[in-house]
């Protein structure tokens, strides 16, 4: 069964760079750089963030490997999505009995964990990674939680065409239900549901534009279903709109939206962050995800 949404996966052209970049950008520097691992190909790191998940960042130069792959294909950014089970056997199994595939029909022995992958078309236009710790296993560190102003990762953002497609997919294959559907959500241009993966307030966020001139509908066309955003709630989205702008960066539209339904919200372009557009988010007293202070 799976119990809570583990990492996001990012893929990066230069660790290095990237590091800096986030740092400047939105305090946030991956920790615990590994060199040993992609057989000698990869190095990798990790951003912790409060709800109990991280941000997996890889470089990666393995002209076979999956996220080499997908560097060349897509650019950098968000790869993949590492679904934490309790029974990975049980899980596979249960993918089997629906035809479904996981990569080279085998569950990995890795330094992480036992993993199964899931890959793009079998899913909603991503690759989900099932992983069932075990003794060497990077475990999450509240410690390494750097950025106070960080509450959590809120949600992670899933460009599809048709919503309730997806959702039903995604409970088919790994039995997490959607709900929510709201049709009403920026000025009636989008369609979405949510998924809630286990952590303390957050979710998969499935966007459906209706609308052309809509960030998402570029996001189809250029590449298709995915993950298009990552969700970051804040305690005070003046001050990390501020440290942004110092770094140097314009923010979407160049200002903090203050007439959505789910919080004051800004929006930093993948172009700023190394591939991936990041949502700064400070939800209201009634926005769904809403913690008090100090929870």
């Amino acid at each position: 069964m799976i119990t809570r949404l583990q990492h996001v996966g990012l893929v990066v052209e230069n660790l290095e760079a990237f590091s800096d970049r986030w740092d400047k950008v939105l305090g946030l520097r991956p920790t615990e750089l590994r060199s040993n691992q992609g057989k000698g190909f990869q190095f990798d790191s990790r951003i912790m963030l409060p709800n109990n998940c991280w941000l997996h960042v890889v470089q990666n130069w393995n002209p076979e490997s999956r996220v080499n792959r997908f560097l060349h294909s897509h650019g950098e950014g968000l790869e993949h999505l590492a679904l934490e089970t309790d029974d990975i056997e049980a899980d596979v199994a249960h993918l089997r009995q629906l035809g479904v595939p996981v990569y080279q029909d085998t569950i990995f022995n890795a330094a992480d964990g036992f993993e199964a992958f899931v890959y793009p078309d079998d899913a909603i236009g991503f690759t989900v990674e099932l992983i069932q710790p075990h003794a060497s296993s990077w475990n999450f560190d509240q410690s390494k939680v750097a950025n106070p102003n960080v509450r959590g990762l809120q949600h992670v953002g899933v460009a599809v065409r048709d919503v309730d497609r997806a959702a039903r997919r995604f409970e088919q294959l790994f039995r997490l239900a959607a709900d929510e559907l709201r049709i009403d959500q920026h000025n009636g241009e989008q369609l979405d549901m949510k998924i809630n993966m286990g952590n303390d307030r957050l979710w998969l966020h499935l966007v459906q534009p209706t609308v052309q001139n809509h960030r998402v509908s570029a996001f189809l066309e250029g590449y298709g279903e995915g993950l298009e955003h990552l969700c970051i709630e804040v305690a005070d989205i003046r001050k990390a709109v501020y440290q942004a702008r110092q770094a140097g960066v314009a923010l979407e539209q160049k200002k903090i939206y203050l007439d959505r339904e789910d919080g004051l919200e800004a929006f930093v372009e993948a172009k700023d962050t190394c591939g991936v557009t990041i949502e700064l988010i400070e939800p209201y007293p009634t926005s769904r995800g809403y913690r008090p202070s100090g929870a």
